[in-house]
C-alpha cells in the first residue's frame, strides 16, 4: 500500500480509508520512513453498507453484506434526513446563498450521489467535510442529489451531444482495446496512424474535462471512444472530436478501462464497478444495460484491474483496501482474498471463482483483544493476460496481510482458462507481510510481528513471443525488479534486473510496455531513499538494457511532494516511439532506439478550453496511460487531485493539432 493525496492509497492509486485514525498521528507516523509521506487527512468513522446488488441477467436479486467503508462512494447507505442536518451546518450558508463561482444548491443537485461523494472526499469541498466519517458523506450525497446512479443520462454536460450519427460499430481497423491493446497486455500499437517522424508535430486536437479524481484509460473502438470515471460516469465519444453519443451513470463509480466484444448481432462494452464489486455489460452503440452481475461478496473490495474479453468470457481481477481499514485495531483483520471471476459475456452469469488464498480462519488475538483471521491478501489489482496457446491465464499479486503465510502473494500465478483451477504460482518476494500503519515505533493493532517492505505486483504480465517461438513472461515489480519467466517451465526465472531500491510508491507501479523486441520499464521512485526515475529498455531475449532516460526535476504550479519526476503512470508504444507521462504534468515521447525525448508537452502548463467550452488544466500524471488509435494519442492528466486541480482532463493530440 501507499499513502497519496489526502487518503491512503496503495500502488496503483488504489483508495482505501482508515477508521478512527488522527490525521496528526498518521502524518507522523508514516513520517517515520523514507518510502511513505501520508498529506492530508484521514477519513473517520464506521462502516458503511452497499447497496443491494441486482443481478438482471439471472432475473433476480441477490442479498449482499455490503462493501464496508468503499461502501461510502454508492452513497447507497446513506440517510437524506442526516444529510440534510449536515447540508444546513456545514454547506447551506454557502450554497443557498450562492455567488461568482460557488455553485448553487439546485446545481449540485444536478450530479450523481457518486459524483457528490467524489466532491467531499477528495475534490473542492473536502475541507467541508473533514471529520465526517463515510456514513455522514453518504448521507449528504444520498440528500443532496436529484438524480439517480445507474441508467443513461439524459444530457451529457461534460461534452456536447453529437450532431451526427456514429459509423456503424466494428471491431476492425484503427483501434485500442482494453487495458493492453490485446490479450497479451502488451500496450503496443502496431498501426497508430501516426509516424515516428510527425510525433515533434503533435499538438492538442480537443480535450474533455469530466468529474472523479481516477479513471480508465480510453478505449478506441468501432469510431468511438469509451471512458469510464471514478464519478460513475461511462461516456461514449466521438475520437474525432470528443462530442458525446451517450452517458451512464454507475453507482460506486469505475477504475477499469473498457473492454468491447460481439454479443450475437450487437456489440458490448465490458468494464467493473469500482467499489460495487460488480461486472457490467452494456450496449456500445446505445449504451443501455445489457446486464450487471455482482461477482463477488467479498468485503472492502475495489475493482481496480480491467476485465479482459477471451472465447465468449470475461475475466475478473478483485482487489482490496482491507489493508487500509486493518490499521484500526477493533477490526478483525484479515479476510480477504485475491480473486479472478470467469463471467460468461452473453448473460453474466458466473462461470467459476480462482482464490489466490485458502479461506481465512482464527489464529490469534490482537493487543486490543480482537479476533485475527488469516491467510488473507495477495489481491490482484491489474488486468490478467491470455495465454490462449497453454489455454492459460496469468496475473500477478500483492502482498500479504498477516503473519500467515500466502505462498501466492507477490507472485505471477497461471490459471487454466476453462476452469479456474491454479496450473502454476512463483512467489517471487516471499515473507511480505505489511497493512497501512505498520511503520515507525509504535505499531498498530492488527501489524504482523515483522512488517514487509509492501513490494506488490501492480502490473499485468505481458506475453512476449521472440523470433523462433519462444515465450517469455515479463513483469515489473515496487521493488524495482523486472524479470522474464518461463512459461514452460512453471514460470521459473530466465532473467533479473534491478533498477533501484524500490518502495511503497517505488520501482514499477502501473505499467510497462513491449514492442516485441524490447520491454519498456518505468520508476516511479517517489518517497524513496535513492531514486531512479526515469523510463528502461531492456531486450526482451537476454535482459541486457539497452538505454535508461533519467527523468530531470521540473518545476510545477503546484507546491507538493507530487511535484515530482516520478513516471508511475503505464506507458504506451508504437512503432519508434514511448509514449509516458510523469507526475509532474509532463507527457513525454522517447526513441525507442536511444531513448532520446522527441516531444515534451506539459499538460499543467496552463488552462485549454475544453469541448464543453469550460476552462480546464492537467496535473499529476498517474494511472492509466495512453491510448494511440487512428492518428490520436490520448491521455488522461490530473490524477486524483494530487495537483489541486479539480477533475481530470482527456487531452487527444495529434499532428498539428488537424
Amino acid at each position: 500500500m501507499r499513502p497519496r493525496g489526502h487518503h491512503f492509497v496503495d500502488k496503483a492509486g488504489r483508495e482505501v480509508f482508515l477508521r478512527g485514525v488522527n490525521k496528526e498521528a498518521a502524518v507522523n507516523a508514516m513520517r517515520r520512513t523514507t518510502a511513505t509521506v501520508v498529506l492530508g487527512l484521514i477519513l473517520a468513522g464506521g462502516l458503511v453498507r452497499g447497496p443491494l446488488a441486482q443481478t438482471p441477467a439471472e432475473g433476480a436479486a441477490a442479498a449482499e453484506r455490503g462493501n464496508g467503508v468503499m461502501g461510502v462512494f454508492t452513497a447507497g447507505g446513506g440517510d437524506p434526513a442526516l444529510g440534510g442536518e449536515l447540508y444546513q451546518k456545514r454547506c447551506a450558508s454557502c450554497h443557498d446563498n450562492a455567488t461568482g463561482r460557488i455553485p448553487p444548491k439546485a446545481a449540485i443537485a444536478q450530479n450523481t450521489p457518486t459524483s457528490i461523494v467524489q466532491i467531499l472526499i477528495e475534490g473542492a469541498m473536502r475541507p467541508m467535510a473533514l471529520g465526517m466519517g463515510p456514513h455522514d458523506i453518504a448521507s449528504v450525497a444520498a440528500y443532496l442529489s436529484a438524480r439517480k446512479d445507474g441508467g443513461l443520462s439524459a444530457a451529457t454536460p461534460d461534452a456536447p451531444a453529437c450532431a451526427d450519427k456514429p459509423v456503424p460499430m466494428t471491431l476492425t481497423g484503427a483501434g485500442w482495446n482494453g487495458w493492453g491493446n490485446g490479450e497479451t497486455q502488451a500496450r503496443f500499437q502496431a498501426g497508430p496512424g501516426i509516424a515516428k517522424a510527425d510525433v515533434p508535430r503533435l499538438k492538442l486536437k480537443w480535450a474533455f474535462a469530466y468529474a472523479g479524481s481516477r479513471n480508465g484509460q480510453a478505449s478506441v473502438v468501432g469510431g468511438r471512444l469509451f471512458l469510464t470515471s471514478s464519478s460513475g460516469a461511462i461516456y461514449a465519444l466521438n475520437p474525432k472530436t470528443g462530442c458525446a453519443y451517450w452517458r451512464y451513470d454507475i453507482p460506486g463509480g469505475s477504475r477499469s478501462s473498457i473492454t468491447v466484444g460481439k454479443i450475437g448481432a450487437r456489440y458490448a462494452v465490458y468494464f467493473t464497478g469500482w467499489t460495487e464489486r460488480t461486472a457490467y455489460a452494456l450496449d456500445a452503440e446505445s449504451g443501455n444495460l445489457i446486464w450487471r452481475t455482482q461477482v463477488t461478496d467479498q468485503q472492502e473490495v475495489q475493482m481496480t484491474g480491467s476485465p479482459v474479453l477471451h472465447s465468449g468470457r470475461l475475466y475478473i481481477p478483485v482487489s482490496s483496501a482491507e489493508e487500509g481499514v486493518a490499521a484500526d485495531g477493533n477490526y478483525q483483520c484479515c479476510k480477504f482474498r485475491g480473486e479472478v471471476v470467469a463471467v460468461d459475456a452473453v448473460t453474466g452469469k458466473i462461470a467459476w471463482h480462482a482464490f489466490m488464498a485458502d479461506a481465512a480462519k482464527p489464529f490469534k488475538m490482537n493487543p486490543k483483544g480482537v479476533q485475527m483471521y488469516g491467510p488473507a491478501g495477495a489481491a490482484i489489482w491489474s488486468a490478467p493476460t491470455i495465454d490462449a496457446r497453454r489455454g492459460l491465464l496469468y496475473v500477478t499479486t500483492g502482498n500479504s496481510y498477516t503473519d500467515i503465510a500466502v505462498p501466492r502473494a507477490e507472485a505471477v500465478v497461471a490459471i487454466d482458462l476453462r476452469t479456474g483451477a491454479i496450473r502454476w504460482a512463483n512467489q517471487l518476494t516471499k515473507g511480505d507481510n505489511s497493512i497501512i500503519g505498520c511503520y515507525g515505533t509504535t505499531p498498530r493493532g492488527n501489524c504482523p510481528s515483522s512488517s514487509g517492505p509492501d513490494y506488490d505486483f501492480g502490473v499485468s504480465p505481458v506475453l512476449a513471443s521472440l523470433p523462433g517461438g519462444k515465450q517469455l513472461i515479463l513483469v515489473g515489480q515496487k521493488s524495482s525488479q523486472v524479470y522474464a519467466l518461463d512459461p514452460d517451465h512453471q514460470g521459473k526465472v530466465v532473467w533479473e534486473r534491478r533498477l533501484s531500491v524500490g518502495g511503497p510508491l517505488g520501482g514499477v507501479e502501473f505499467g510497462p510496455a513491449s514492442d516485441g523486441a524490447n520491454y519498456y520499464v518505468a520508476v516511479s521512485d517517489i518517497f524513496v531513499a535513492k531514486p531512479a526515475p526515469g523510463l528502461y529498455a531492456f531486450r526482451i531475449a537476454d535482459g541486457e538494457l539497452l538505454w535508461s532516460a533519467p527523468s530531470d526535476k521540473l518545476s510545477c504550479a503546484w507546491k507538493t511532494p507530487y511535484c515530482n519526476s516520478a513516471i508511475s503512470q503505464a506507458v504506451s508504444a508504437m512503432p519508434g516511439v514511448v509514449f509516458a507521462g510523469a507526475m509532474n504534468g509532463h507527457f513525454r515521447a522517447y526513441d525507442t532506439k536511444t531513448g532520446k525525448v522527441v516531444w515534451d508537452h506539459d499538460t499543467a502548463a496552463g488552462a485549454m478550453t475544453t469541448v464543453s467550452g469550460k476552462q480546464a488544466q492537467g496535473g499529476v500524471m498517474d494511472g492509466a496511460g495512453a491510448t494511440i488509435a487512428g492518428g490520436i494519442v490520448y491521455v488522461s492528466s490530473g490524477y486524483q487531485g494530487r495537483s489541486g486541480t479539480p477533475g481530470v482532463v482527456l487531452m487527444a493530440f495529434s499532428v498539428d493539432g488537424k
